[in-house]
């Protein structure tokens, strides 16, 4: 049985894996887009800050390898497909805003 540590690590994993995709993508293939940076950051800091989260998607998972079963996998998998439909969901909204952004 995997210990809680564990699976919360690979949530994490999840959660940093999934979120380097969309970075990566629209920097490859040259669009703005939000990060940590700002919010019309450029390409190159789009993928900057996707390798970024995939560099640290993989350290964690290699650092806790010998913790890899199915449970944590499942944990990494569900958590990356829980943030993939969130996102999806916000960014297909007629006028996604975030918190920060709203104007009253």
């Amino acid at each position: 049985m995997a210990s809680l540590d564990s699976l919360t690590v690979f949530v994490v994993v999840g959660l940093f894996g999934t979120n380097a995709i969309p970075h990566v993508v629209q920097g490859i293939t040259g669009q703005r887009h939000m990060t940590p940076l700002g919010a019309d950051s450029s390409a190159v800091a789009n993928v900057i800050w996707g390798s970024t989260n995939a560099a640290v998607a993989g350290v964690l998972a290699w650092s806790f390898r010998d913790a890899i079963s199915g449970a944590t996998l499942a944990a990494a998998f569900l958590a990356g497909v829980a943030l993939a439909v969130g996102l999806a969901s916000f960014w297909s909204a007629e006028n996604p805003q975030l918190p920060w952004d709203a104007t009253d």
